[in-house]
């Protein structure tokens, strides 16, 4: 566990401390909003509407950037009071139900159109995802914390505000996170949305 988190940060500094290096940068600061889908929909079903993320990419050809996000995403649902039934019993109780996920990713993506006044982009982020899930059953609380790999394919689009260094940001990206923890079971997948501002530097 140590290696691997100590791989992650030599990762994240490698990523967002190159972006300098290069002839333009897109730095993004986004408000993120996050949809359960699929398996997770059994444990939080609710839309998250706490989330942000920080990214940075460079351009290493005319259309193709490479980088990497941070992200973080709360998900929360309460359940009324009624008799669960577990794996030694049951138990009558208020059920509160939360999972916090931190991705650390690195990214490339593919600009359509790098000038222009609208430039749109797919992409593909891939890496390790914290994900803190915790149940509570009245004064018993479950709380695992896990490091799992992940992808998340994105479309998103850039719009400069005229001539300025300045642009606001926008993008979809599909999370699906190898997970294997119940209630969940093997794969954890999430939409997320994201709007923001972008910065372009040299």
């Amino acid at each position: 566990m140590k290696a691997m988190k100590k791989t992650i940060i030599i990762l994240a500094l490698a990523v967002f401390g190159g972006t300098a290096v290069f002839a333009q940068n897109i730095w993004t600061v986004n408000y993120e909003v996050g949809i359960p889908l699929g398996k997770m929909t059994d444990y939080i079903s609710k839309t998250s509407w706490r989330g942000f993320s920080i990214n940075g990419n460079t351009y290493v050809t005319d259309k193709l950037t490479l980088g990497g996000a941070l992200q973080w995403n709360a998900f929360y649902e309460k359940y009324p009071r009624d008799t669960y039934e577990l794996d030694n019993g049951a138990v009558t109780s208020t059920v509160w139900a939360k999972m916090y996920v931190m991705p650390l990713l690195v990214n490339a993506r593919y600009n359509f159109k790098p000038e222009g006044t609208f430039r749109p982009y797919v992409g593909l982020g891939t890496g390790a995802y914290y994900i803190q899930q915790e149940t509570q059953f009245g004064m018993y609380v479950d709380s695992p914390k896990n490091w799992r790999f992940g992808l998340a394919p994105e479309v998103g689009l850039y719009y400069p505000f005229g001539l300025s260094d300045l642009a606001l940001h926008a993008r979809i990206a599909y999370n699906q996170v190898f997970y294997n923890v119940d209630p969940v079971g093997s794969n954890l997948g999430y939409l997320d949305i994201s709007i923001g501002l972008a910065f372009f530097s040299w």
